[in-house]
């Protein structure tokens, strides 16, 4: 059964195409309502870390409903959003003095955009108002981190009413712009040009800058270059700028390491948005992981009117926050971080074994970290007559496989499974999306041969 938008009552994503309706889950594996069993081979959007239907996180949630639903952080605390906090700090080796519950990722972009501007001007550095994002990034799609990002297809129709205050520079994407570059002379070059856009603005009105240490949906799992995080950080600090890194796609283990960071030069931002995987999709949540530069700022600074004048209904939600905390416990008892690592491999392996040589010699490429893999096609599309992604993720969703296209800016597919799959599930996967692409590439030529014979 499947829902269209002619027949709901529901505001879809898009007007055009049907829904089936999902009724249930378990492991890796969704049901809809006409009796399919689809492999969630993209965890919806890097969301479900520890699969469907864990009834160790059920009950975490029920039980904290059972004994509170829901509190104004106004007035209270709660145990589960006090150890939960605990949790994160303990495992992220210093790096952050204080956790701030969300709901949504963009409300965490804001909320360390704001924490930026509120520090500086706590600094006795009002003028710091300017923010620099990089061009194919993502942060959100409220006004605010809308206009943090870069995504020309979420972007374009709402630019004329994003605020001028944040600015863009190149992408840290090697594999398709580092061409006769060693990886250190692309790292001089795009760090060159932040330190010139910080002159042009003037440094003194630099609040933050925004990265996502690997790059989600808009340009499909692209890690930044070895040091590249590192030497920006630096930089950022040479200039009194902070750093913010957007881990919502790309963190909490996803990677192999509960930090992205920690795999790409081990040096920890001065603000981190965090989601998704956070509650692994069993309740909304987000967070701001706060570092004890800008957290020592407020110490001293925030009291009485001068305090951190941004909440939200929902903030600190204690279901929220008592499943995430059961996720965190699973993904540490049972090693999962380590094993994403470990699986991400056999899946990038596997992948490089059994996609077809015409998508390697056309372009196609493979890249990522841990569970969290893109299949570029390329420039395979030319010669199939247009982009092939979105094709590829729709017949593997009809053959019982779910994975995520990404934006128009790349003809790219994203593949991120749940870490508790099995190899035996990730072969599976990946069985079904390569026969995807072999349908549609002989799919694409038969097309091509009937129209060049008149057929």
């Amino acid at each position: 059964m499947a829902c269209s938008s002619a027949n709901s009552s529901v505001f879809h994503r898009s007007l055009e195409k049907p829904y089936p309706t999902a009724i249930g889950g378990e492991g890796v594996y969704l049901f809809t309502a006409d009796g399919r069993k689809i492999l969630d081979g993209s965890c919806g959007a890097a969301v479900s870390g520890v699969g469907h239907g864990n009834k160790e996180v059920i009950e975490a949630v029920c039980e904290q409903m059972r004994r509170l639903a829901y509190i104004q952080t106004s007035f209270f605390t709660t145990d589960p959003a006090e150890e939960l906090a605990r949790v994160i700090l303990d495992s992220s080796n210093g790096a952050f003095s204080k956790v701030m519950f969300l709901s949504s990722g963009s409300e965490a972009v804001e909320s360390a955009l704001k924490m930026a501007r509120q520090y500086h001007v706590y600094n006795g550095q009002p003028d710091r108002v300017n923010f620099v994002g990089r061009l194919h990034s993502y942060h959100g799609n409220t006004l605010g981190s809308l206009a943090a990002g870069n995504n020309p297809s979420r972007r374009d129709t709402f630019a004329p009413i994003l605020s001028p205050a944040f600015h863009h520079v190149r992408r840290c994407f090697y594999q398709a712009d580092g061409a006769g570059l060693s990886e250190a002379q692309y790292e001089d070059e795009l760090l060159a040009e932040y330190e010139e856009t910080f002159r042009r603005l003037g440094p003194e009105t630099v609040a933050a800058v925004i990265v996502e240490p690997v790059v989600g949906a808009t340009l499909g799992a692209v890690p930044a270059t070895p040091t590249y995080l590192p030497r920006l950080s630096r930089l950022c600090r040479s200039y009194g700028i902070l750093t913010i890194f957007d881990e919502i796609m790309c963190g909490m283990g996803r990677v192999g390491t509960y930090h992205a960071w920690q795999s790409l030069g081990g040096i920890s931002p001065d603000l981190q948005a965090v989601g998704k995987g956070l509650g692994a999709g069993y309740q909304p949540l987000s967070a701001v992981l706060v570092g004890p530069t800008v957290y020592d700022k407020f110490q001293e600074h925030a009291r009485g009117p001068n305090g951190f004048i941004s909440g939200h209904t929902f903030q600190g939600h204690p279901p929220a926050c008592a499943g995430a905390l059961a996720v965190q416990k699973i993904l540490k008892r049972d090693n999962l971080i380590a094993r994403c690592g470990e699986l991400g491999q056999v899946l990038h392996d596997t992948l490089a074994s059994q996609l077809p040589a015409e998508w390697s010699r056309n372009g196609g490429k493979l890249r990522g970290l841990g569970l969290f893999r893109a299949v570029d096609f390329g420039d395979a599309g030319d010669s199939y007559g247009g982009p092939l992604a979105e094709e590829v993720a729709t017949k593997a969703f009809d053959l019982g496989a779910s994975v995520y296209l990404c934006s128009p800016n790349v003809d790219t597919i994203l593949i991120c499974p749940p870490f508790i799959a099995t190899e035996e599930e990730i072969r599976k996967l990946v069985d079904i999306f390569v026969q995807a692409v072999n349908e549609v590439l002989g799919k694409r030529k038969l097309s091509n041969v009937g129209g060049r014979m008149g057929v």
